[in-house]
């Protein structure tokens, strides 16, 4: 069943047929109305977030409704006063939507994702009244002109701000959600390490076999880069860079990446078929002590940025290569939330950031999620990694992630 507008820029979802209470519970009510609460009082009539799920804008309209798919575009209108209005402009996603936000939204499907926002905003809110944007940064070209348009009417106040400063503050059922979706990580590690062993796999296979395997645990997405040789030098995404079946003399790494009920994890190991050599294994060691020296900073009420600093040092007194010299090095700590990279935090976790900013570093709060995985080349052994999931408790923080840590010897 459904109910459309006058205009037929949009229908209402009303009924799906499909029993919604099948879907994971979520917190969106509760996030909702502290949200709202927040416009209200900064005098602000309504929050626009713009999302497309394969940019950043994404995690906002996750964290808020509870889903966002990864190749679709969405818009969300959070009035202060009233109910929030989900804009889908695909009407199987719109569906989806129902079936996670229907009971704390409206969700209307439309042929005509801006036409539509125009309809709903003239409705609800009075021209001259300020508006929250969020998620403006993963607008085309002609999407930012046709928001441009759409909104000029209103004052424009930065929603990201407003929207990064609440998903700092983390609950329990979000902590239970990402220890969920550390273990299927830590299952698909294990199958990547059990798969490594049968004869003529290649890295392809053991792509093809994570990500098969996370979707039948349940995840949203899940999926794995490899890194694969002697001395790896690079990890690898895509199927057909890693055609060549393993060899006796490998070194395995992967990094497996899952989303679970819209939460965040990843997991990374070391494996190998023979014995690794004194100098590998000391690395690993080494590694583990950098990530057990993060871990240890993780007490509720300390500056973020304080986490990489004690990494970024260790990685420094352990590789012969500056962060710029060296042939690939990637971030070695981020929180996790509805994002992958949560972008209230990220700023302050850059090794190469500009630490005049440092006060401004937000403080680590209890059940915030971070993964920890210190990188790096050196010039005998390649590419070196591990990477574990942290959680802060009311003390410190603890490892979720559980797949033996250090190198993995494949059978």
């Amino acid at each position: 069943m459904s109910e459309s507008n006058k205009s037929g820029i949009f229908t209402t979802i009303t009924n799906t047929g499909i029993n919604g209470s099948l879907m994971p519970a979520n917190e969106t009510g509760r996030r909702i109305a502290i949200l709202k609460a927040a416009l209200a009082g900064q005098g602000i009539a309504a929050l626009v977030a713009y999302a497309n799920g394969a940019g950043e804008s994404g995690g906002t309209v996750r964290y808020l409704t509870g889903w966002m798919p990864p190749n679709s575009e969405a818009v969300l209108v959070v009035p202060a006063e009233g109910s929030p209005i989900l804009i889908s402009s695909d009407k199987n996603r719109a569906r989806a939507f129902h079936m996670r936000f229907g009971n704390d939204g409206q969700v209307v499907k439309t042929t005509d994702l801006t036409r539509a926002l125009k309809e709903v905003l003239a409705a609800l809110i009075p021209p001259g009244s300020v508006i929250a944007q969020a998620g403006e940064f993963d607008f085309t070209v002609a999407r930012a002109a046709q928001f441009r348009s759409v909104l000029e009417p209103y004052e424009i106040a930065n929603g990201n701000e407003i929207v990064n400063k609440q998903r700092l503050q983390r609950t329990t059922f979000e902590a239970d959600k990402h220890r969920k979706a550390t273990e299927v990580a830590d299952k698909l590690v294990a199958h990547a390490m059990n798969i490594a062993s049968v004869k003529g796999v290649t890295g392809a296979d053991i792509m093809a076999e994570v990500e098969f395997l996370g979707r039948r645990l349940g995840a949203d997405t899940a999926g794995c880069w490899l890194a694969i040789g002697e001395r790896p030098a690079e990890t690898y995404f895509e199927l057909f860079e890693l055609t060549e079946p393993l060899g006796p003399d490998s070194r395995l790494q992967i990094g497996a990446t899952v989303c679970l009920d819209g939460y965040f994890s990843q997991v990374l190991r070391i494996g190998m078929f023979k014995e690794p050599s004194a100098r590998l294994k000391e690395t690993a060691d080494a590694i583990i002590a950098m990530q057990d020296a993060a871990l240890a900073k993780m007490v509720p009420g300390t500056p973020v940025h304080e986490v990489s600093d004690v990494l970024e040092s260790m990685i420094d007194a352990c590789c012969p290569y500056t962060r710029a010299a060296d042939p690939f090095r990637f971030q070695a700590c981020h929180a996790m939330s509805c994002s992958y990279v949560d972008p209230g935090i990220a700023p302050f976790l850059f090794a190469d950031r500009d630490k005049s900013q440092d006060s401004e570093s937000p403080l680590l709060m209890e059940n915030q999620v971070y993964e920890v995985h210190p990188n790096f080349t050196l010039p005998d052994l390649g590419h070196v990694v591990a990477g574990d999931v942290a959680l802060v408790g009311k003390g410190g923080a603890e490892w979720i992630s559980k797949f033996p840590r250090g190198i993995y010897r494949l059978a």
